[in-house]
């Protein structure tokens, strides 16, 4: 597929809808829920942080913002967020499975612990999983969650096609060295491609599923993932998160995307899970000067 823009009308269809947003309250999970909330949808938000006081201060319509405190490694957190936002607002229209933290091993450091005399004192640690258990089981909980509750939503119309969007990356379809972090990301990439086929057998009768299942997969966003001044000095532009935003109010409303991974770069999007040549070719093809992701972390790491 072509390199594409994502014009303001193709965004308006949200209003009214309702969307449980997780990972809400900072980077491109608070950069979406602000956009939905200007588009008049109403916002299940769930994070382990609160919003920032000034959004809060900037909202003009606070009954359409519901924030709950939720870990998504924790089913019962979790699901305390889906089971309060479908009892205020009655339905679930769209789930965005965004909650995420940048990596934290490698899982060959050799960290140790202590041992009995017999070890010598000390063993070997196991590795630090947290990324893996937030980027990739989180996702596993919200994606089991959203398909149930999604389905529960009788007050909408049956002709309604709804949908849950993950946050996937360009690592899940290159090397990308941040051993956990890629792990988790390939795996989201790998619920999206295992679920495809079993969403679209349950239709809602004219060949559309009944549940959509879409990822964005956005290469270098202000995020904090990696500080800008860092990228700035490696000559790699870092877009915006609203841009990313973009993407997921598109993929919400889009009622012919089905299993399909939009890769952003600079506010330009392109289709990379179908696409003729994957990442690599849609994204030069797209932008033919950019930096590769993988590129940009043997420069941090000084290979």
């Amino acid at each position: 597929m072509p390199e594409f823009q994502i014009h303001d009308h193709t965004l308006t269809p949200l209003k009214d809808q309702v969307i449980l947003i997780t990972g809400s309250t900072s980077g491109i999970g608070l950069a979406t829920t602000k956009l939905c909330l200007e588009l008049g949808a109403k916002v299940v938000a769930g994070d382990m942080n609160p919003f920032p006081n000034e959004f809060l201060e900037s909202q003009s319509q606070p009954s359409a913002l519901l924030f709950q405190k939720a870990d998504v490694t924790d089913w019962n957190s979790i699901r305390n967020l889906f089971i309060r936002g479908f009892s205020d607002f009655g339905r679930i229209d769209h789930v965005f499975a965004n909650a995420g933290v940048g990596p934290r091993s490698n899982f060959l450091e050799e960290n140790f612990e202590e041992g009995t005399v017999e070890d010598g004192g000390r063993v070997l640690a196991p590795p630090d999983i947290r990324t893996v258990n937030v980027n990739l089981l989180g996702v596993i909980n919200t994606v089991r969650l959203g398909n149930y509750y999604l389905r529960r939503g009788d007050s909408a119309p049956t002709s309604v096609s709804r949908s849950i969007v993950l946050t996937a990356s360009a690592s899940s379809f290159q090397n990308f060295s941040a051993a956990d972090y890629t792990v988790a990301k390939h795996g989201v990439l790998g619920i999206l491609r295992g679920l495809v086929n079993d969403l679209k057998a349950d239709t809602i009768g004219d060949g559309r599923p009944r549940v959509r299942l879409n990822a964005i997969a956005p290469s270098w966003t202000a995020t904090g993932l990696v500080p800008r001044d860092m990228l700035a000095a490696m000559g790699v532009t870092v877009q915006e998160p609203e841009a990313v935003a973009r993407s997921v109010v598109m993929l919400c409303n889009d009622e012919k995307r089905h299993g399909e991974v939009i890769y952003s770069w600079q506010g330009r999007y392109v289709e990379i899970n179908r696409c003729e040549g994957g990442l690599l070719e849609g994204a030069m093809r797209a932008v033919p000067e950019k930096v590769l992701e993988e590129e940009v972390m043997a420069r941090l790491k000084g290979r």
